[in-house]
């Protein structure tokens, strides 16, 4: 019987060797993505080739939302970095455990600055059995252990090339390369809808409360497209001018304070963060770019006062970001219910917006999410290392103001797509859930092949 690092004794069949020895007998390599001396800020565009950073590196793949991107001849003087269907990209700093499998969509893209890229030549190993097994959660955490650094943990070369590696029979190398697939893949699919439909409920805010595209349709004296006639009838037939621009005739420019009440959240202690059924709602609950992160709750004993309480579907800000590109500061999300918890309250970093008006938050998330927004909010950060966001960066903002029936007509489009966003992120937590609980006990031979079916 072999004996793993990890697992201990495996089961007979199986064999444990190092990363770096499969590297080695198989052929690929572990590599380092380009240092900043050779791709420097300048050398980024808007249109090009996408190049990985850490922060689009997800388990359940590269998140390609606000992807840095790099010039055609930048990719082919650095080819040596470009990724191939089958790698697998790690972060090099901060999030260092966690890892991306390469598919044909990304084919062809940079390993960026700050990652570093697992290949392995082998017919044997498929690359969703090995990504499958460097998400194992005990896989993850001798990575974090073993990964340098005193305030942020930094992973290398030869950590990867020492990692153990179990490897099982074929027979369930397939099993869990089968399983690992198909349940990566739905995941995927829920990413890639709910993608659709938050473009969807965009698409048409801007076109209504932005473009005023229904407006001007009706000054050229045509019908606006896809809308019936009592919605229509909503949208005044002229624009004016004002401090604004041009903004259609009877919105007055107000201000957001008017119309929310703000809540800043708790100030908490460090010792006050233990095994509760109340979580907070943190820094970490916001994804880069916005949106709500499900696994940034921190479970938390301490007081706090019921107006603090969030709950599922309320509309909150971030007010503190310590990305250097402001990508959290001043942008919205939606929280997405967390059955696991009896209550959420939202910590210092974290503000709650209450529309006064019934059936409002869907507009003011939309009027949230605009680029004019966010360039405002930034304007009112202050800070070098860390931004803060005073309250005046959201009150103070001033917008034409449609009318109460308007909003709620938008309220009753919007409303369906992010109930349905809402049950797609609950389904692939459920999924996800499954996959860490079902195919860790068949990488460490727990389970072995006859019982997947029945647990499944």
């Amino acid at each position: 019987m072999s004996f793993n690092e990890i697992f201990g004794s495996v089961p007979d069949g199986w064999m444990s060797v190092t990363l770096g020895q499969l590297v080695k007998e198989f052929g690929g390599g572990i590599q380092t993505g380009p240092f900043g001396s050779q791709l420097h800020a300048a050398d980024y565009v808007e249109d090009g080739i996408p190049s990985i950073m850490p922060k689009n590196i997800r388990i359940d793949g590269v998140d390609a939302s606000d992807i840095a991107r790099v010039s055609p001849e930048d990719i082919e003087r650095l080819s040596k970095y470009k990724v191939q269907t089958g790698d697998i990209v790690y972060s090099r700093r901060g999030d260092v455990e966690k890892c991306s499998l390469i598919t044909e969509q990304e084919n062809g893209w940079l390993c960026g600055t700050g990652c570093l890229r697992v290949r392995i030549h082998s017919e044997k190993i498929s690359p969703e059995f090995l990504h499958a097994y460097l998400c194992h959660p005990s896989v993850r955490e001798w990575i974090v252990r073993h990964a340098v650094g005193a305030t942020m943990p930094n992973l290398n070369t030869s950590i990867l090339c020492a990692l153990p590696v179990l490897v099982p029979t074929l027979g369930t190398i397939k099993t869990i390369t089968n399983n690992w697939t198909a349940l990566s893949n739905k995941l995927v699919v829920n990413i890639k809808i709910n993608q659709t439909l938050e473009q969807m409920a965009q698409a048409i805010f801007k076109s209504w409360f932005v473009d005023f595209d229904p407006v001007k349709a009706k000054m050229n004296g045509e019908q606006p497209e896809g809308m019936d006639a009592a919605t229509a009838s909503l949208f005044p037939e002229k624009l004016v001018e004002s401090e604004l621009g041009l903004i259609p005739e009877g919105w007055p420019i107000d201000q957001v304070g008017n119309h929310i009440d703000l809540t800043k959240g708790i100030s908490y202690k460090s010792t006050e963060l233990q095994e509760s059924t109340t979580a907070l709602v943190t820094l970490k609950s916001f994804k880069r770019g916005g949106g709500y992160r499900m696994d940034g709750l921190k479970e938390y004993i301490g007081k706090y006062k019921p107006k603090q309480v969030i709950e599922a579907g309320d509309l909150v800000m971030s007010l503190t970001d310590v990305t250097q590109a402001a990508e959290i500061i001043g942008k919205p999300a939606l929280v997405i219910d967390a059955p696991q918890y009896d209550t959420l309250v939202a910590s210092l970093d974290v503000a709650i917006l209450r529309p006064k008006a019934t059936d409002a938050k869907q507009y003011f998330y939309g009027l949230m999410s605009t680029y004019r927004f966010h360039r405002y909010a930034e304007s009112f950060a202050t800070g070098t290392t860390v931004l803060h966001l005073s309250s005046k960066g959201i009150t103070t903002f001033e917008f034409a103001r449609p009318s109460a029936e308007l909003v709620k007509k938008y309220h009753e489009f919007a409303e369906p797509i992010f109930t349905k966003i809402e049950a797609n992120i609950l389904e692939s937590q459920e999924l996800a859930n499954l996959r860490d609980t079902l195919l860790p006990k068949l990488l460490s031979g727990e389970i072995e092949l006859g019982q997947v079916a029945e647990d499944a």
